[in-house]
Order: structure tokens, then sequence, then C-alpha cells
């Protein structure tokens, strides 16, 4: 009888730790998720390009490729989401190398990431200058078009 007890209560202590541990992931993918769709929001297109035109700077939630790796980012694992909850990759000079947007005197380049949600980094690029211009890539710098 005592056997038959002691082994009940150690199958209702790994049957509670299981159950746990169940909950804890399930969570913790219901919170992944929710990051992800509330991130989708807040570096929508629309959402960073009005941003920019009120601000003329990128939204708080935004870090440098730099300020990511230092908190531990890497790209090729896809793990900003995990690193920097509710953060996106953004700001960085964009050297315009090809010269596919137009060049001034002074004028300076930025790139930030839009309609990111969470692992690795998309194709869709808002990029915008010094001066005010704003352009989107949808296909990672392939193509620009200019946002009226």
């Amino acid at each position: 009888m005592m056997n038959r007890l002691k082994g009940l209560r150690q199958r209702s202590v790994w049957i509670s730790l299981c159950l746990g541990l169940l909950a804890g992931q399930f969570s913790s993918v219901v919170l992944a998720k929710q990051s992800s769709d509330t991130l989708a929001g807040l570096t929508s297109e629309q959402t960073v390009v009005s941003y920019l035109r009120q601000n003329h700077r990128l939204p708080d939630y935004y870090v440098t490729k730099r300020q990511a790796r230092d908190a531990g980012w890497d790209a090729r694992a896809g793990n900003l989401c995990q690193v920097l909850p509710g953060k996106a990759i953004g700001g960085d000079r964009f050297s315009n190398r090809e010269g596919r947007l137009p060049n001034a005197y002074k004028r300076v380049w930025r790139e930030a990431d839009i309609n990111y949600r969470c692992g690795r980094r998309g194709a869709d690029r808002v990029l915008f200058a010094s001066d005010g211009l704003i352009y989107v890539s949808r296909d990672h710098y392939k193509q620009f078009v200019r946002v009226e």
C-alpha cells in the first residue's frame, strides 16, 4: 500500500511538471505570435512612412544593426525577436553605391525594414533621405518606388 501511494505521488508530481511545462510552451508561442503581429503592424509601410514624414526620423522601436548585434542578434539565426522583443532593424546608412536612388550634395540615405514579422529579415525596405525623400523597395534594393 505504501509503495502504491508513493508511486501515485511521483506520477502526480510528474504530471504536474509536464502540464506546467506545456502551459509555458503554449504561452510563449502565443506571446511570440502576438509580438510578431504587433511588430508587423508597427513596421507596416504606411505606419513607418507616416512617422518619417511627421518626425523626420524612425520610431524608437528601430535599432541599428550594430545595436542589435551588441545585444546578441545573429542575422543568420533570425533571433531578433528573442534578443530584442518589439524591435526591428533600421537606421543604418544606405550607401547607394549603384546610384539607383537620386544623389544630391550632402544627401544621406538611411534604410529600415518594413513589414517585419520576426525571424529572418524580409526583402521589404524603406529608404529615407536627410532631405525628406522616401523610397520603398520590396525586392531587396532591385527596384525602388518613390513614396509621394
